[in-house]
């Protein structure tokens, strides 16, 4: 078995909105058509500062970081957590572009049906009886 090279990690919690720089700044100068391409954002938020953005966005932002770099396995804690029902499908069509192995840990229901890739469950243990 071999060891990935490059692992990306997505936490549960967003960073705080510190961030001065502007959305395209963020992801990468010389990059926008590329964000442009994931779907997360319109080029009318390019010019937006992160420090302004949503905790939502923050993690839209982190996510098309994350599917745009070259990673070999992404690691992805709750990636729904603080986005708005129909922000989910954004993310599943970024998701389903990235060409490297996934690892999704989700409470997420919709997520988990929409999931077309090989999937692993891990079920509760049953609950022991003392007599």
């Amino acid at each position: 078995m071999t060891v990935p090279a490059r692992v990306g990690l997505l936490r549960q919690d967003t960073a705080p909105p510190l961030d001065p720089r502007t959305v395209g700044e963020a992801f990468g100068e010389g990059r926008e058509d590329e964000l442009l391409a994931l779907g997360l954002f319109a080029a009318r938020d390019l010019t937006t500062p992160v420090r302004l953005l949503s905790a939502g966005q923050r993690r839209k932002l982190e996510l098309a970081r994350l599917v745009s770099s070259p990673a070999d396995l992404l690691l992805l804690d709750e990636p729904t957590n603080h986005l708005a029902p129909g922000l989910v499908e954004e993310i599943e069509a970024a998701l389903a572009s990235y060409a490297g192995t996934l690892v999704v840990v989700s409470h997420d229901r919709r997520l988990r049906e929409g999931f077309r890739g090989r999937v692993l469950a891990l079920e509760p243990a049953p609950a022991l009886t003392t007599r």
